[in-house]
């Protein structure tokens, strides 16, 4: 099995070891083109040590898909990476997971390291090993897991993140916050605004030690791990919904009204007081407007769950959306 070792491995001059010590001479950087062109120098020192060479990509949930795998495998090909080459992800989540797909996949499997860019990505998407695509609207139906050797987290890249991608990353930590750390959630229920300066280090450390931890123990995704879906049942529906609509929805926002309504769906359970209830509704409508659904959404996305890939033996798997939510 591969080294978990995601968490341990974070700065840029292990990245110079990791190519000197493996002697990797063809890097490629599968990258967001908007970050490349505000950190078009970001990698000249990796660029005196081996040959590197840009994959430059629209980062959208639209791209995410077979056709990207696919451009990204004949890029590898053409320029005659070996099996000791290094593929480097450095966007956010969507890059990340169209990055380990290939890297994955590539002469069944290629060194992998993430460099997220994204808050989102620096608390989740990175980490853990889990890559994947879309298939018919359907949510990272396809996919694989493969863990990167390494993962670097700038918060530097924090400083020219929109706002809506800081609010994407927010919805992450909120769920973190429910599912394992109630210090997080007593700090980020107080939180009347997001700028990269109220985003504090140790939550971001937290939810990725958190994380890890779960991903030690399963790495499939067959039994622990699965806590960490909360919100996302939901929110992966929604964002088929709006997607098949041919209307755009992030990532964060959809998990945030995942939360929303997981949460009413726990308190109804009897796992959530009503007065933690209305705590979680309060903060996630301080930063996110709720979406409005006609009768016909909702048989649709009702429909949807049974897509839902954590499903078993056409069972829903509903046991990630009601924990006990910290035991408030």
């Amino acid at each position: 099995m591969q080294r978990l070792n995601s968490f341990l491995l974070q700065t840029y001059s292990q990245l110079l070891d990791l190519v000197a010590v493996h002697q990797i001479r063809k890097i490629a950087i599968l990258c967001d083109e908007r970050v490349w062109q505000l950190y078009p120098d970001y990698f000249h020192s990796l660029s005196e040590v081996a040959e590197v060479h840009y994959i430059s990509i629209e980062a959208t949930e639209k791209n995410k898909d077979i056709e990207s795998v696919v451009f990204g495998w004949n890029f590898l090909l053409e320029q005659q990476f070996d099996r000791n080459s290094l593929l480097l992800n450095w966007g956010g989540g969507t890059i990340c997971d169209i990055g380990g797909m290939i890297a994955a996949t590539f002469k069944r499997g290629i060194r992998l390291v993430n460099i997220p860019t994204t808050l989102l990505a620096m608390i989740d998407a990175a980490h853990g090993g889990k890559n994947g695509i879309n298939l018919k609207y359907q949510k990272n139906i396809i996919g694989t897991f493969y863990l990167p050797e390494m993962v670097i987290v700038d918060t530097n890249f924090l400083k020219t993140l929109p706002k809506k991608e800081l609010l994407n990353g927010l919805a992450e930590l909120i769920k973190y916050a429910l599912i394992g750390n109630k210090n997080l959630w007593k700090e980020l229920r107080q939180l009347t605004k997001i700028n990269c300066k109220t985003i504090k280090q140790q939550w971001i450390d937290d939810a990725i030690a958190f994380k890890m931890k779960l991903v030690a123990e399963d790495l499939h995704d067959k039994g622990a791990r699965q806590i960490l879906n909360f919100g996302h049942t939901v929110g992966h529906a929604i964002e088929r919904l709006y997607a098949e609509k041919k209307r755009t929805i992030s990532h964060g926002y959809a998990v945030a009204m995942g939360i929303y309504y997981e949460s009413y769906l726990s308190y109804k359970q009897g796992n959530l007081s009503i007065n933690d209830y209305e705590e979680i509704q309060q903060l996630i409508l301080r930063f996110f407007k709720p979406l409005h659904f006609t009768e016909s959404d909702i048989i649709a996305l009702t429909n949807y769950y049974f897509d839902d890939k954590k499903n078993k033996n056409g069972n829903l798997c509903f046991n990630s959306l009601t924990p006990k939510l910290l035991n408030f």
